[in-house]
């Protein structure tokens, strides 16, 4: 599809459809609900104090066991080897150090891995000579480079998401990695954030899944022959492809029921799997992703492609619905742990240093991660990717990102920039109390990860202190001359 030049903030499509396809399922399972630092510039004080918010707090004895299973989890997280798949563009190198920081501030153990695909040499070796500068050249933090491979053989047109299984592949073939250190392999995407460290964990008490699932049926972790999955809206809709030409004859993918393909397939980031199951269904997802793409041309065709390697293998997932966050709107993610949350937790009062779920000082299990692709707006805030300057990581002139504080979230609107901000206003949306909070959250945690994330490259590369911090919304709405190329950071992504 060709680029063309918009004024309006831009929502990743891939998260478009993931929010059609969500709201659509969240119908079909209404009646069946969710069973049972380094440290940074401290924001500048003001004078007036903020009032908190009201927060009722979980029932204690359930607590203690959410608390002893969470301390469990940082233990357990050096055996969970995280990867994610990105082109070599600056749009996805700063979504990157904010992978790799966010794991270092909330303490995950295991190694982090970024497949990074077309990367020139030069550009190879300056990432490789930043990594060791931000985090050590023997740091678990690492790169893995790969030639390009979104180019569909059979059209010539680039597929950005080939990038992935491909990548993938190329990574589980690289002999000099030590697989067995760290045996299971969350392969999430670049725009994740850490919220607390990832184990290899499927069950326990934060454990949150919809119907047909029930909690007491999922395995107590994920090992050889027992993988598991983020459930996300996918439906069944790989039913309806044409799965002899995908998967081909005699397929065990040709027999998979309804029933079976709604229970074990609809799922995406975070894939979580031992190496060796990784090792059988990355080439098969590598050979079905172009045959998806020439029935299904559409943005998903890799996770379906992805859905229909796992049926071909006989490899079912357990289906989880607690290990994400990003979609404020819908009911099978893990918003019911953030529901629970003071908001006081996640936006810090004027003066705080961190978001008490980043140094865990929270007494709640939230979910592992938090998928910020959506554009979440609150009041006159805003977080979305693509207004984030790649500048902010390598300018050390260029502002920090202003967080919302605690009386800035106690509002019941959002704010759309207008198409022409040199003759339109605003438009101004009512949000309801629930999306108010979720989406105050995940913006003072999405800019929280983010400034974290430049903070650090500021202190290891620049001198001076920086300027004061500027809302990305004022910036989107502001008439000014050069100001639309602010928001043009990259092409692609996800």
């Amino acid at each position: 599809m060709p680029r063309t030049a918009r004024r309006r903030p831009r929502v990743s499509l891939r998260c478009c459809v993931f929010t059609l396809l969500a709201l659509a399922v969240g119908v079909v399972h209404l009646a069946a609900q969710i069973a049972a630092p380094p440290k940074v510039a401290a924001p500048q004080a003001v004078a007036k104090p903020e009032e908190l918010p009201p927060h009722e707090p979980l029932d204690l004895d359930e607590d203690e066991d959410e608390r002893e299973d969470f301390e469990g989890d940082a233990a357990r997280s050096a055996r969970v080897r995280v990867v994610f798949s990105t082109d070599c563009t600056p749009y996805q190198d700063w979504q990157s150090e904010v992978v790799f920081n966010s794991a270092d501030v909330v303490g995950h153990r295991g190694p982090v891995t970024r497949i990074a695909s077309g990367c020139s040499p030069e550009k190879e070796a300056a990432l490789r000579q930043r990594y060791a500068a931000l985090y050590g050249a023997r740091a678990r933090f690492s790169l893995h480079v790969t030639p390009e491979f979104d180019k569909d053989s059979a059209t010539g047109k680039s597929y950005h998401f080939y990038n992935k299984p491909r990548g993938m592949e190329h990574f589980l073939n690289d002999r000099s990695i030590d697989f067995e250190r760290a045996p299971i392999i969350a392969l999430i995407d670049p725009d994740f954030a850490f919220l607390r460290p990832f184990s290899d964990r499927v069950a326990g008490p934060d454990a949150l899944v919809i119907a047909p699932w029930r909690a007491d049926e999922l395995p107590a972790f994920v090992t050889e022959g027992t993988p598991a999955g983020q459930q996300y809206g996918l439906g069944t809709h790989w039913l309806t492809f044409d799965r002899r030409k995908i998967c081909g004859a005699g397929s065990p993918c040709l027999e998979t029921s309804r029933r079976d393909a709604e229970r074990h397939y609809p799922i995406g980031p975070p894939y979580v799997l031992h190496h060796n199951d990784f090792r059988k269904l990355a080439p098969v997802w590598r050979e079905f992703a172009p045959r998806v793409y020439a029935q299904y041309p559409d943005l998903l065709a890799e996770m379906y492609a992805y859905c229909m390697a796992a049926a071909h293998l006989r490899m079912p997932h357990a289906r989880v619905n607690h290990w994400m966050l990003s979609n404020v709107h819908v009911g099978d993610e893990g918003w019911r742990h953030l529901d629970a949350l003071a908001l006081r937790d996640a936006c810090p009062a004027r003066g705080g240093k961190t978001p008490n779920v980043v140094d865990h000082a929270t007494r709640f299990v939230l979910p592992a991660f938090l998928h910020y692709c959506q554009n979440y707006r609150v009041g006159d805030f805003i977080f979305a990717k693509r207004r984030v300057p790649p500048a902010l990581f390598t300018d050390c002139a260029h502002p920090p990102l202003l967080a919302p504080g605690l009386i800035e979230t106690q509002v019941d609107y959002e704010l759309h920039p207008p198409g022409n901000p040199c003759r339109e206003a605003p438009q101004r949306k009512p949000l309801g109390r629930s999306i108010v909070n979720r989406t105050a959250a995940a913006v003072c945690l999405a800019t929280w990860h983010v400034n974290a994330a430049a903070t650090r490259a500021r202190k290891r590369f620049c001198d001076a202190r920086p300027p004061a911090p500027v809302k990305l919304f004022t910036l989107a709405t502001t008439c000014a001359p050069g100001m639309r190329g602010f928001h043009n950071n990259a092409k692609g992504g996800s």
